[in-house]
């Protein structure tokens, strides 16, 4: 006699919950697997349902995942606490930098994601998501005029090159974390990289020091990475 009991009826959600339990499972699916051995038919299983109702909600495999990412840069804005503006500029550059660094560190497949396959999609400019990253470029962005305005950055520095600049450190620093060759020291890095940028950057580095080639190095690199940033 068989034991097997009925088959277990997928639970009724409204559609924005269905949404999200899908998003949810699938976030945590990615985590786990990466985007290239991401399926849609294990992200079914997971939630009970058929593999076409993933599809009844997202136009395609690709579609889903960047709502995933999508999703994930919505909660890094909406978690980003407005900067206090009484801080030092140093303080202030090297919250932002730590905090772009600990997202990263929180979802490496995501990460990997968003800078191996959307940076590289002709319709990336398009996307709800680099409009997010706008947004968290414009936050850096304002560190440093603020630093401008208050005396504490050269005036002669270009905002955009160095906000570039700031950004392809934190990028560059974690490539070896998001291939897996290790993990990522948060509060180093983000010394690190607060480090350089401000001494070259500071009123008090306006005479030529041996930082100097350093500071041009990383301009070189921001220049190669504008085109593929905000």
């Amino acid at each position: 006699m068989s034991t097997t009991g009925p088959a277990t009826k997928p639970r009724r959600l409204s559609k924005d919950n269905r949404v999200a339990e899908i998003l949810k499972a699938a976030r945590s699916l990615l985590r786990e697997r990466g985007a290239e051995a991401f399926l849609t038919s294990e992200l079914a299983e997971r939630c009970g349902i058929s593999e076409g109702t993933i599809y009844k909600y997202f136009a395609s495999r690709r579609d889903l995942l960047i709502q995933v990412a999508e999703e994930w840069f919505e909660e890094f804005l909406e978690d980003e606490h407005p900067h206090d503006r009484e801080l030092p500029f140093r303080e202030r550059l090297l919250q932002v930098i730590r905090k772009n660094l600990t997202i990263i560190r929180s979802e490496p497949s995501l990460t990997r994601f968003l800078l191996s396959d959307l940076r590289a999609d002709p319709a990336y400019r398009s996307m709800r998501i680099y409009q997010q990253n706008r947004q968290v470029a414009k936050g850096i962005s304002q560190i440093l005029e603020d630093g401008l305005r208050d005396g504490a950055v050269r005036a002669d520095i270009q905002i955009r090159t160095v906000r570039n600049m700031i950004q392809g450190c934190i990028e560059y620093q974690v490539w070896s974390y998001l291939r897996g060759e290790g993990d990522i020291s948060i509060e180093h890095s983000a010394q690190g990289i607060t480090d350089i940028v401000v001494r070259g950057i500071a009123v008090e580095a306006d005479k030529p020091s041996e930082l100097a080639p350093v500071v041009r190095r990383l301009e070189a690199i921001a220049d190669r990475l504008s085109g593929l940033g905000a």
